[in-house]
């Protein structure tokens, strides 16, 4: 950065940057064919860039000139102001003409009319001040891009204090309660299931685009693995078995409609079992053994107690094993802690070692060479 600042805005006359730009530009270890078009047009860009700036500090803007520009400055700026404007009116004459009709009044249809033009408005008013943006007239690119940049940082900071965030809670509880709804009414309305398969993948994808344009990203982060075990959790207990639970309870005890139903003249919707058993009966032997299943699989109490006993087995094996996974997570966790001390304390010992052992090699060589001094300095005195 500080190289490039240099470059860019050098200290004293700026004169031969042309000359420089010219013959001294080109890298001659460049040897590939490809590289060197990128470095010819680099270069070219770079001159075409000096040139504009040498023009402009050469021939500057007369006053009309200068007045034309500040007159298309400010026609743009009033252009957007005038846009932020006129859509917060419409949409206030809009909604005040909706709250005053009265044929507006009893139809639903006409209620999301103005959520409708809001979006609409939301999502063409900020092109339509681009478009006014690219038209404003700039002496220079580097002021260009400065503007650019001052507007990268307000939109941002703005759209950080303007945008909602996305409520997963909510969210994740409004998927419940759909869930449960569907399982509530499918005795009821057996294509339920299917309704709510497409409404699911069409609030998915509407979601989706809303929050990738209209949100920000939460404060508080959530851990997906957490998430959906609550989810999953929520959804099976108060759920499921509230759904399961007020079913049973309507098929054995609440009494059908007498005017419409198939179940109309039976005294509740588990009769309906008894009768189709009885037509069984009188259809022939064929089906007899369909009765059968009937009488000692459904109606019989021991069965049902059975599957219940088989259920809690298998869930309590199920915690047994968790449990049991629970333990040896923290066996291992410890041994991995007993290894990394007895790596230490090996690698302690190690290096007490090598430093004992380099202690003796010193004190071997010192003794070394205080021996082997003496008879050096005789032999030195029987030559003089």
């Amino acid at each position: 950065m500080a190289h490039s600042f240099g470059e860019s805005y050098r200290v004293g006359s700026t004169s031969g940057i042309h000359a420089i730009t010219v013959f001294c530009s080109w890298d001659y270890k460049v040897m590939q064919k490809r590289a060197s078009r990128l470095q010819q047009d680099n270069i070219r860009t770079r001159l075409k860039e000096l040139l504009a700036e040498w023009q402009l500090r050469q021939s500057p803007r007369s006053v009309c000139g200068r007045l034309r520009q500040v007159a298309a400055l400010g026609l743009a700026w009033l252009l957007c102001l005038g846009t932020a404007l006129g859509c917060a009116v419409a949409i206030h004459v809009f909604s005040e003409f909706l709250i005053q009709s009265p044929e507006a009044a009893g139809q639903e249809a006409a209620l999301l009319v103005l959520p409708l033009v809001v979006g609409l408005l939301n999502l063409g008013a900020p092109y339509l001040c681009r478009v006014l943006a690219a038209l404003e007239p700039h002496d220079s690119p580097v002021l260009e891009v400065y503007v650019a940049i001052c507007r990268i940082i307000s939109e941002k900071k703005l759209k950080r204090r303007r945008k909602p965030e996305f409520d997963i809670a909510r969210n994740v509880l409004e998927l419940i309660y759909g869930q449960t709804l569907t399982w509530l009414g499918v005795l009821f309305s057996p294509l339920l299931p299917t309704v709510q398969i497409i409404k699911l993948l069409l609030v998915f994808y509407v979601k989706k685009t809303s929050l990738l344009a209209n949100c920000q990203a939460p404060r508080r982060p959530w851990l997906a693995s957490h998430m959906s075990t609550v989810f999953l959790t929520l959804l099976c207990f108060p759920a499921f078995l509230g759904a399961a639970i007020f079913l049973c309870y309507a098929v054995w005890q609440v009494k059908p409609s007498s005017t419409c139903g198939p179940f109309r003249t039976l005294d509740s919707m588990y009769e309906a079992g008894r009768v189709w058993v009885r037509y069984l009966e009188a259809a022939g032997p064929r089906v007899s053994w369909l009765p059968w299943v009937h009488r000692y699989l459904v109606e019989n109490t021991f069965f049902v107690f059975l599957v219940s006993a088989l259920l809690l087995a298998v869930i309590y094996l199920n915690i047994q094993v968790v449990r049991g996974q629970r333990r040896v997570i923290c066996l291992l966790k410890e041994q991995i802690s007993n290894e990394g001390k007895d790596k230490i304390f090996l690698i302690n010992k190690l290096h007490s070692i090598y430093e004992r052992k380099e202690r003796e090699e010193r004190s071997r060589v010192g003794t070394t060479e205080e021996t082997a001094a003496p008879p050096a300095v005789l032999t030195d005195e029987r030559d003089d």
